[in-house]
């Protein structure tokens, strides 16, 4: 055992590195924000892969599988085909917005300044609560495999991505992304084959599964689980450390291709994952459904490969901490400071990024040791994005033209509807995230209708 904790300890030194020694090329708030934007399609997809596979889509996914049956794994894979389609559609629309570096700079060049404004707000809560999730999974995840209490596990996993994201920004979450996508791409298909071959094969884990477990709606109203599929698919949607990806690539190409590539490496990331999750179960590694992918790990794998698996489970979790840690404080600083203190010299710019940085941290662990409960920070997390912005920055990166009023009137709509659905209680178990979107998208569609006629009308007048 005393060698897998030095090849996890040996990993985070490195990663701690490589963020002080990216820190050197930080010289202002753009090299913070956006690195350089040379960045090509086969580093977006891995970068992207990393950050959004974290402890709800990981660790929790091979939870609800272990607990419910395959429901989370198949609400996921809405999260893929939604990134496919991004990647396919919406992606190419960044030429629209050169020199933005920010899901804010597209809002406020679409609909004016007070909406950059509102979604950078909206966009520094989704990606705090995130990172709230990601450290209540490290407390977790190294109490189990370290034998640290849950907080301890949590002061360590926000340490050190506070280190090198708060130091190094986005250049060394980029650096670190490498890293850690390799490790989880080549971790998890070794947990499975592992515990697939402990448990004597896919046919005798499959067979030791209740048969409503794979019954996607288990447990669930149909409506329930639609309105999951579309929480998981919408939920992290266009949010800050997804656009930044597309507002980094070297052309809109690379943009493009990466994120398609990304979509499609999480169908069967999430497969394996949820696999885990049953394999867990019919080996009996534990009780406790969230203890079910470190467990397995701890049980079914070999000294050294069991290091590396473990450092590929750090990896999950660190690599969705460090993506949102960045894009919270990019959202409050460049999307919200610094349009309101529009004299703010680029050193104090800089400043701040990294006080953010450090404060959302902290906020994080917060929230991580008086919430413990992954899924549940992540769905109140996308209550404060997806009801309110995904459908303008959406139509906004497709070339859909609305004015500052519309743009307003939809994210009222958003937030009124998802507010008032939740407080009459879910009805169906329907979330009000589900309701806000839908409000949203909405009155957004009558507002753009509207604006199109008038323009239409005005040059006709004018011929």
């Amino acid at each position: 055992m005393a060698a897998d904790v030095g090849i996890v300890i040996l990993y985070i030194l490195v990663l701690v590195g490589m963020g002080l020694f990216g820190g050197r090329a930080v010289k202002g708030a753009e090299d913070f924000a956006a690195a350089d934007k040379k960045y090509g399609a086969p580093v977006i997809f891995a970068s992207l892969a990393a950050s959004y596979v974290g402890g709800g889509f990981s660790v929790g996914n091979a939870a609800e599988a272990f607990e419910r049956g395959v429901g989370m794994t198949a609400a996921l894979l809405g999260f893929g085909a939604v990134t496919v389609l991004i990647g396919k559609y919406v992606a190419p629309g960044v030429r629209r917005f050169a020199g933005v570096s920010s899901t804010g700079g597209i809002a406020a060049a679409a609909y004016g300044k007070g909406a950059g404004v509102l979604v950078g707000a909206c966009g520094f809560l989704c990606c705090a609560g995130v990172v709230g999730a990601q450290m209540e999974g490290m407390g977790v995840t190294l109490h189990t495999l370290l034998g640290v209490s849950p907080t301890a596990g949590v002061l360590i996993g926000c340490g050190v991505v506070l280190i090198y994201s708060t130091v190094g920004g986005m250049g060394a979450v980029i650096a670190a992304d490498m890293v850690q996508f390799f490790l989880l791409a080549l971790g998890m298909p070794l947990l499975l084959f592992a515990a697939l071959r402990r448990a004597g094969g896919i046919g005798a884990v499959l067979a030791a599964t209740p048969p409503a477990f794979f019954n996607p709606v288990n447990g669930r109203s149909g409506a329930a689980f639609l309105s999951l599929f579309l929480t998981m698919a919408l939920g992290e949607a266009l949010v800050p450390p997804y656009t930044q990806r597309l507002l980094i690539g070297k052309d809109l190409r690379a943009a493009s291709r990466g994120t398609v590539a990304a979509g499609l490496f999480s169908v069967p990331f999430f497969v394996i994952t949820g696999l885990i999750g049953l394999a867990a179960r019919a080996l009996s590694v534990t009780d406790n459904a969230a203890d079910a992918m470190p467990q397995l790990i701890l049980t079914v794998l070999p000294v050294g490969v069991r290091g590396l698996v473990m450092a590929a489970m750090v990896s999950i979790l660190l690599s969705a901490a460090d993506g949102f840690l960045n894009g919270a404080a990019v959202s409050l600083v460049q999307d919200v400071i610094a349009p309101l203190c529009p004299s703010l010299s680029d050193k104090r710019r800089l400043l701040l990024l990294r006080a953010v940085n450090l404060l959302t941290g902290g906020a994080a662990v917060a929230a991580a040791l008086l919430l413990p409960d992954v899924l549940g920070i992540l769905t109140a997390a996308y209550a404060c994005w997806s009801p309110l912005t995904v459908v303008p920055l959406a139509a906004a990166l497709l070339g859909v033209r609305a004015n500052g009023r519309t743009f307003f009137a939809a994210v009222f709509a958003g937030g009124a509807a998802a507010l008032l659905w939740r407080a009459l209680g879910s009805p169906l178990s329907v979330t009000g995230a589900t309701v806000g979107t839908l409000a949203n998208f909405l009155v957004f569609s009558l507002g753009a209708r509207r604006c199109r006629k008038r323009r239409q009308e005005l040059r006709l007048r004018a011929k």
